[in-house]
């Protein structure tokens, strides 16, 4: 409870006296897809050699926190920006020569064209996926990628929503099941089946006590064991994950070490004493 309001107390105060911006420095990429730009936008204080990544715009907890972890540790925080109204986008969407395109920049670092194209939807408009609007997405994976591939770790920062399944009410007699929305529970074989995460997963340790959203993904055996040691919930990829077109995928492949900080959205304290954690134990 003492360390849970500590955190708390040191969040507050972050927020409070904007220490956030103290000895930062800014920068912002400019990346065309179609018509439309994406702000790849990097912030970078000395200190550590890791770079942190946030790619989806809406999961807002997990990026207080990389910033919060920054200001304290020092590093590289690369974040994207592309919403155009008051709401924040998991999604980008694009617009070019009168269609309209949307992808999940988590779903784009890939080599496979074909993968890369099925990521890729149209949502306004007819006919297949133009060559063009592949390279430009490739082009946009490969500006991020730039932007973190140095590094000596890559910690990438993600939410979730932490939904049980359910059934919903989509019309008067019309109900739809909704599955469970993303967790560690995920990576578990369910009723005999395996899923695309089952299928990637090489080892797995649950803390009982913990959230099933709160947990880490790591690329490295030594990761996993220090994580599980120090009592984190932690799945360990395995050595030929499903290609998605996911950054830890593609991290595996270049022979990165690659760890993804996953929380429920707003469990701000939560995922801080998680990243703490990671720092302790991982000499950072």
């Amino acid at each position: 409870m003492y360390k849970r309001f500590f955190w708390l107390v040191l969040i507050c105060t972050f927020h409070g006296f904007g220490l956030f911006a103290q000895d930062l420095t800014t920068d912002t990429l400019w990346c065309q897809l179609g018509e439309d730009r994406v702000a790849v936008v990097t912030y970078f204080k000395p200190g550590n050699s890791l770079a942190f990544i946030h790619v989806h715009e809406n999961e807002v907890t997990s990026l207080a926190a990389g910033k919060l972890m920054l200001a304290r540790y020092g590093g590289k925080l690369v974040t994207l920006q592309h919403s155009k109204g008051h709401e924040k986008q998991r999604n980008i969407v694009f617009n070019y020569q009168k269609k309209k395109f949307q992808i999940d920049p988590n779903r784009i670092f890939t080599d496979d064209p074909k993968m890369l194209a099925s990521n890729i939807k149209l949502v306004k408009g007819k006919g297949q996926i133009p060559e063009v609007v592949q390279e430009m997405v490739k082009n946009f994976a490969t500006d991020i990628w730039q932007q973190i591939r140095n590094y000596n770790l890559i910690v990438a920062l993600h939410n979730n929503k932490n939904e049980p399944a359910s059934y919903k009410r989509y019309w008067l007699f019309w109900f739809k099941q909704e599955p469970a929305s993303y967790s560690i529970m995920s990576y578990i074989k369910s009723f005999g089946h395996s899923s695309e995460s089952n299928l990637s997963c090489s080892d797995i340790y649950i803390n009982p006590t913990f959230n099933n959203s709160d947990f880490f993904i790591v690329t490295h055996r030594q990761d996993f064991e220090l994580l599980a040691k120090s009592a984190c919930s932690v799945v360990l990829q395995n050595q030929n994950p499903v290609d998605d077109g996911s950054l830890s995928v593609y991290a595996l492949k270049n022979n990165r070490r690659y760890i993804n900080s996953e929380a429920k959205h707003g469990s701000l304290s939560e995922q801080v004493e998680l990243l703490t954690t990671l720092f302790n134990v991982s000499n950072y």
